[in-house]
């Protein structure tokens, strides 16, 4: 037995499969939004797809900061191959998220045996990695039970399916995914396009991310305006990363994911180091600066000129 075997496996060892596992999963969901029809679902995957690239992107940062690469052979073009051509063979929605939840159950098994055996940073990043697969896993799931009404995919659930979905049909908001209940309604625009719905209960949430100058307009806004300024907030990133945080992750069983308040940033700085200057006692050096006359001369002149900086500034 070698020393590097009774050590156990390697970093790049470990992250590569979970590496080609998330690109594989991207080629299928890009071949499942060619084939979706409904605009909220097609959303959805684009979502899937962005936690997926953030997950590549922090295993690739990992592996090159000991020295590795990312696999980009053969092996993986022809798994990218297959992955494609299974999702296409079965293009119903219902067997897309079926084939999309059977990928991300594997993909949670395999970062929760990563995040056993790592330490430091490679945990922080692998632990964050497994919280996007189960939130995706969950969300998934909830779609299903409430398309196949099975008992079995909602007992697999945290919550209630009811807490997921408030009406009779599957909907997928554009900024959580489901479709949940709240106070003030969900929000639909069909006309112009393009197609947008918000659930009720981002709806509630997304009110309460406006700042206090701003909820005290809205008063006074028509309707046809705060809905537009809703529905351009609920889409945006920041929205979104809250529906993930403080939805999401409960509705996975999960402990919110909370950001750090931006007066809490401020006064995290890291410690100061004292410049480098002169020793006690040395003499200070002195810059002199060596021109020719003429042209050149007045120049630079100008071109320091305290009186130059004031007037253009």
């Amino acid at each position: 037995m070698t020393v590097q075997e009774r050590r156990g496996p390697s970093l790049g060892q470990q992250l590569q499969p979970l590496i080609k596992r998330e690109v594989t999963a991207i080629a299928a969901i890009d071949t499942a939004i060619a084939h979706e029809t409904a605009p909220d679902y097609v959303v959805m995957f684009q979502d899937a797809k962005t936690g997926k690239q953030a997950n590549i992107e922090q295993l690739a940062t990992l592996l090159r900061m000991r020295g590795g690469a990312p696999d980009e052979g053969a092996s993986l073009r022809k798994a990218l191959t297959t992955s494609s051509a299974a999702v296409a063979s079965g293009i119903s929605t219902t067997a897309v998220l079926r084939s999309m939840r059977h990928a991300e159950v594997d993909l949670v098994t395999l970062y929760t045996d990563a995040v056993t055996s790592a330490e430091g940073l490679v945990k922080r990043a692998l632990t964050k990695a497994l919280g996007r697969a189960l939130v995706q896993s969950h969300v998934l799931t909830a779609h299903l039970a409430k398309r196949t009404a099975s008992q079995s995919d909602a007992r697999l659930l945290p919550l209630p399916l009811d807490d997921y979905f408030v009406g009779s049909e599957p909907r997928a908001c554009m900024r959580c995914h489901l479709d949940r209940p709240g106070r003030t309604g969900a929000l639909e625009r069909k006309d112009p396009h393009p197609y947008m719905y918000v659930c009720a209960a981002c709806h509630d949430e997304v009110l309460g991310e406006f700042s206090v100058d701003i909820a005290e307009q809205m008063e006074r806004w028509s309707r046809e305006m705060r809905e537009a300024k809703v529905l351009q907030r609920a889409l945006g990133r920041v929205s979104k990363l809250n529906a993930i945080g403080r939805a999401l992750h409960p509705l996975s069983g999960l402990e919110p994911d909370l950001p750090t308040p931006a007066a809490e940033h401020a006064v995290i700085v890291p410690p100061m180091t004292r410049t480098p200057g002169p020793a006690d006692g040395e003499r200070p050096g002195v810059l002199k600066v060596e021109t020719t006359n003429g042209a050149e001369s007045e120049y630079v002149e100008e071109l320091f000129s305290v009186r130059g900086i004031w007037r253009h500034w």
